[in-house]
């Protein structure tokens, strides 16, 4: 009996003991409904009013880029498979959507090793610009016209690299605590406000042959810059040799070389404020107490700007070189400026010119499918070269 009632007992108080748990799970369960019959809280029209009218000014600049951005880029790759030139009189869209006869409506154009009369290859264009080759001075000699525009790209270019250590160098100097840093950041910032026209015209004066330059460094009238005339410098003139190979004999080489370092300088020197500015703004987000530790350390200060400086300021370097490659290989106004359309010193872009908006080429004919292929060319080299700088920034960290 005694057992029996033990258990009894024992069997009531658990039963009693899972009641709490029950009644705390049934309330917690009509909480819940009763948060979930809660209503909505109110729109804030406030909010509302002004994410309207934000979108309101957003809309200009979104139709503006995907209809000449976007829309351009599809247009400019249909075009480029096709033989539309300004002025046909078939409509644009006719050729885009079906793409008509591809180049088969070229009524022929024949000179200079090529002709493309009545060809239905779709990549003509393209092939064309790999292999368009360009006989020069009575036949001497002859370059590969897309080679040496692209070359010209390449090396100002130069640049680049001889701008950033410059733009370092000043900035680091600038970030010091000296007397009239900040009239010295204005003075250095004030060739990037210039009109580009003036700062090539300047420089224009500066290398002529009675210039300042040729005076300074007792060149007597050296030709910087002449790549336009008939009788441009080459190696063999001014050697006096005989030779008759294209080094000697082509003026691109020797001629093109001289004007083209005068544009580096000027590219270097007018953009050179506005990297300088990005620097200073870097170096004030390095780490003082970082370089503090660093000096209690022993560490000289050569040390500091190599393990700590540099390291912070990697960001701007990065920012700075991918921005300069994408801008360089675009380069169009100042070797036009300088020296005219010359295939000495002009860059890749004056060939979207030349073929697709202007009739100085043997088409007499503004050939917009022809500018579009070399623009695609272009645009692949940049993605490729930017591509490669993110790949080589991703390996860093590993």
């Amino acid at each position: 009996m005694m057992e029996e009632n033990v258990t009894f007992n024992a069997s009531e108080e658990a039963v009693e003991a899972e009641m709490p748990v029950e009644s705390v799970a049934s309330e917690t369960a009509e909480g819940s409904v009763s948060v979930n019959k809660k209503k909505r809280k109110p729109i804030n029209q406030q909010k509302l009013q002004d994410n309207l009218w934000g979108w309101i000014f957003c809309i200009p600049l979104i139709v503006g880029t995907v209809w000449f951005v976007y829309a351009a880029l599809i247009m400019a790759i249909l075009l480029s498979f096709t033989d539309y030139s300004i002025g046909n009189t078939t409509p644009l869209f006719e050729y885009l959507f079906t793409m008509k006869d591809h180049i088969a409506h070229r009524t022929g154009v024949t000179g200079q090793g090529w002709d493309i009369a009545g060809t239905t290859d779709a990549l003509y264009w393209y092939k064309f610009i790999f292999t368009r080759r360009i006989t020069a001075a009575g036949g001497l000699y002859s370059y590969h016209e897309m080679g040496f525009y692209l070359f010209n790209t390449v090396f100002y270019m130069i640049g680049i690299p001889i701008g950033m250590i410059l733009a370092v160098f000043f900035a680091v100097c600038m970030s010091r605590d000296i007397k009239g840093g900040n009239v010295f950041r204005v003075l250095y910032y004030l060739p990037c406000v210039a009109s580009s026209i003036s700062v090539v015209y300047t420089f224009k004066i500066l290398f002529d042959p009675l210039g300042v330059i040729n005076q300074m460094l007792g060149l007597g009238q050296f030709k910087w810059m002449d790549a336009g005339a008939t009788t441009p410098l080459t190696w063999g003139g001014m050697l006096h040799s005989s030779k008759m190979s294209d080094f000697y004999v082509n003026p691109y080489w020797c001629q093109g070389l001289f004007t083209k370092l005068v544009i580096v300088i000027m590219s270097v020197w007018k953009g050179l404020g506005g990297t300088i500015i990005l620097y200073v703004a870097g170096l004030s987000g390095v780490n003082a107490s970082t370089k503090e530790a660093a000096m209690i350390d022993g560490a000289n200060g050569w040390k500091i700007f190599w393990k700590i400086t540099m390291p912070d300021l990697y960001p701007t370097i990065f920012y700075n070189l991918v921005t300069s490659v994408i801008g360089g290989m675009q380069i169009y106004a100042e070797p036009v400026l300088l020296q005219g359309e010359s295939f000495m010193t002009s860059g890749y872009v004056s060939l979207i010119w030349i073929y697709g908006l202007s009739q100085g080429n043997p088409f007499n004919a503004y050939q917009a499918s022809l500018g579009a292929a070399y623009g695609m060319v272009l645009a692949i080299m940049i993605l490729v070269l930017t591509l490669v700088q993110f790949w080589l920034d991703s390996r860093k960290d590993k």
